[in-house]
């Protein structure tokens, strides 16, 4: 094999970019995990209490609600680092490399400002409802808000790494 073929390895700034977003990303994988086996066992537990004994949990479904948001936002960067989002590559295909790979940083840099932008507006909805309770349980909205600025700034360091280490061919890195 020659050594233009071997893969080299990432050193300085850019592996510890990869340790933190993979680190980052297990943790995320790990919470999403727990959370949903959190969601699991309190409707196992609201069916038990409706059927079984009666008298249904009033706080159940607002419960799962919220913890299904927290899914979903921390599920997005986990999306996002393994390519499962919607690209839609068609005439993509057809271009030279060298010009995928400028498209693919222009609409890295047009997702990282969408994301900057998410996670201001994200952080001011989370600090302005935080006087805000929930209606069956006593946890205030900034918590359930807080979600999203943590997704964004999560998905801000994947395209910053995306741009930096480009994973795969160039084409895996276009997503329109």
């Amino acid at each position: 094999m020659s050594d233009a073929c071997e893969a080299r390895p990432v050193q300085g700034p850019s592996a510890a970019l990869q340790r933190l977003t993979a680190a980052l990303d297990r943790c995320a994988c790990w919470v999403c995990i727990g959370l949903l086996a959190v969601i699991f066992v309190v409707m196992v537990l609201q069916v038990g209490c409706r059927y079984v004994l009666g008298s249904p949990l009033v706080w159940s479904e607002e419960v799962a609600r919220y913890l299904y948001i927290w899914v979903c936002f921390l599920g997005a960067p986990i999306a996002l680092r393994r390519g499962n989002h919607i690209a839609i590559t068609l005439f993509v295909d057809w271009l030279p490399a060298k010009l995928i790979r400028g498209i693919a940083v222009f609409w890295h840099v047009v997702a990282f400002l969408f994301l900057v932008e998410l996670a201001i507006q994200g952080a001011i909805l989370a600090v302005r409802s935080h006087t805000l309770i929930a209606i069956t349980v006593p946890v205030p909205w900034s918590l359930i808000y807080l979600v999203v600025p943590i997704s964004a700034v999560l998905m801000m360091l994947e395209t910053v790494e995306a741009v930096w280490i480009p994973r795969g061919g160039p084409v895996k890195e276009v997503q329109l």
